[in-house]
């Protein structure tokens, strides 16, 4: 595309939608299993392009100062680029296990 970047973000509207949705759940075991696991898989989805998105940008801003790109990359954007990643991942990989793990805390607590 000529040299340039496009980010894609999902829109607003579903992801309002998918908060409606949750909260419909809110009371009780009624809950269809397989809506649940639904609305878990998009919401996965949603995360991963979010995280996706953000990792092409500051990784594109670090390793290409003033989104200047060669009409090739070199061995140093390579290494750039492979590394901004993987930190990123990584970071998210914490974060995430953290989140779970805060989750998990805060409902024993509650039934304890």
């Amino acid at each position: 595309q000529g040299g340039q970047v496009t980010h894609s973000r999902p829109s607003r509207c579903s992801h309002e939608r998918h908060s409606k949705r949750a909260m419909s759940y809110g009371g009780g075991g009624a809950a269809n299993q397989r809506e649940l696991e639904a609305l878990q898989q998009s919401l996965n989805q949603v995360v991963l392009q979010l995280l996706q998105n953000q990792v092409r940008k500051t990784c594109f801003e670090q390793c290409f100062p003033g989104n200047r790109f060669p009409s090739s990359m070199g061995k140093t954007e390579h290494v750039c680029l492979a590394k901004c990643m993987d930190r990123m991942y990584e970071a998210h990989a914490i974060v995430m296990k953290a989140s779970v793990e805060m989750a998990q805390n805060l409902a024993s607590q509650e039934r304890g």
